[in-house]
């Protein structure tokens, strides 16, 4: 450190131990006969500015002594801990604020410890998610393998069997699609943006992305959507949506329906998506949006990874909607999507 630099470091306490100096002169030269206090003031004033330049200098001294250990520490690739011994057992050499940058030190690597933490979360969630999808790719590749060898025996193939080889393409497409979303969701803030849009066009395409697997098993839908404008990231509204479709459509059986419909009250706009299927069981129902949950539904009659909910749930989180889930076992379940106005939306962010 140099001395200019030391000046410019500690110019508010030298500007007021020279007010002060003056202050007092003022005081004297105004209280006492000029002609016999001159020479005492003057003798007063230079034991006083000696004592301060020596004050600051032995400052300066120990500053400079103190910096030249942080760059030590610095060079050898020192860290922290070993400054603060250091500092402990040098008495006359320790290193000012070493306490409190310490303290720094510790809230920082907090913060970067928890953001570390939540990325390395996201990064499993996505390898985990990747891992089944892959799977169940192959899955359908070796389906279809067995199906295209079916369909060469046949001088004329049946159309049930051509079904289910569109069946599978049509799965494994949804699969990839879905990964691709899935993928962003570990990124979403890069990958979020409000517009204007129209709720029931987003239902009506999330239907068509589900079309080929209600068509296989004779699913009717009831879409009772009205127009119903809002503001949000119509991408990831319909990923919802179409991932809550999906669901429905694993768990109802052939010749069901789902009814879809719309509520607005003073809260906000509500979706209700409700299908006639196997239901699920009251135990399980608080973890339908669990990572990795398949419930016993989802380990008897479909392959399921327990992803799919998962990242609807935190999506609608992020988007800072809501998404709900009720249902009876045997007898319906039902999704509700909630669309909160902004009053109603402030209060929840508060609370």
């Amino acid at each position: 450190m140099t001395m200019t630099a030391y000046i410019k470091e500690q110019w508010e306490w030298i500007a007021s131990q020279a007010g002060i100096i003056i202050l007092i002169n003022l005081i004297l030269l105004t209280s006492t006969p000029l002609a016999k206090t001159l020479g005492e003031i003057f003798y007063l004033d230079l034991l006083v500015i000696s004592a301060a330049v020596a004050g600051y200098f032995f400052h300066f001294r120990r500053l400079n002594k103190a910096y030249a250990k942080i760059r030590q520490a610095m060079t050898e690739g020192r860290d922290m801990d070993w400054l603060c011994r250091e500092s402990a057992e040098s008495a006359g050499n320790n290193v000012p604020g070493i306490s409190l940058s310490k303290e720094l030190l510790a809230y920082q690597h907090n913060g970067f410890s928890r953001k570390e933490n939540d990325y390395q979360q996201r990064m499993n969630d996505l390898n985990d998610y990747l891992t089944q999808t892959v799977h169940d790719l192959k899955v359908n590749l070796s389906v279809c393998e067995m199906v295209v060898k079916r369909l060469e025996n046949e001088p004329q193939p049946e159309t049930g069997t051509m079904s289910k080889l569109l069946y599978q393409i049509e799965q494994m497409k949804f699969r990839v699609n879905q990964t691709l979303f899935v993928a962003r969701a570990n990124h979403y803030s890069e990958d979020i943006l409000s517009e204007n849009m129209d709720l029931g066009q987003v239902v009506k395409e999330a239907i068509s992305v589900n079309a080929e697997f209600m068509i296989t098993k004779n699913i009717s839908i009831q879409n009772n959507i009205s127009p119903y404008r809002l503001i949000s990231d119509k991408k990831w509204i319909q990923y919802i949506v179409a991932q809550i479709l999906n669901n429905s459509s694993k768990y109802t059986a052939e010749n069901g329906e789902i009814m879809i419909s719309g509520q607005e009250d003073e809260q906000g706009y509500h979706l209700h998506l409700r299908d006639n299927g196997i239901g699920i069981p009251p135990e399980e129902l608080g973890r339908v949006f669990d990572k990795g949950f398949t419930g016993s539904n989802g380990r008897s009659s479909t392959k399921s990874t327990g992803m799919g909910m998962y990242y609807a749930k935190k999506m609608a989180n992020t988007l800072g909607i809501g998404l709900n889930v009720r249902s009876e076992q045997g007898v319906y379940t039902e999704f509700i999507v909630s669309f909160y106005k902004l009053s109603d939306y402030m209060q929840r962010q508060r609370s």
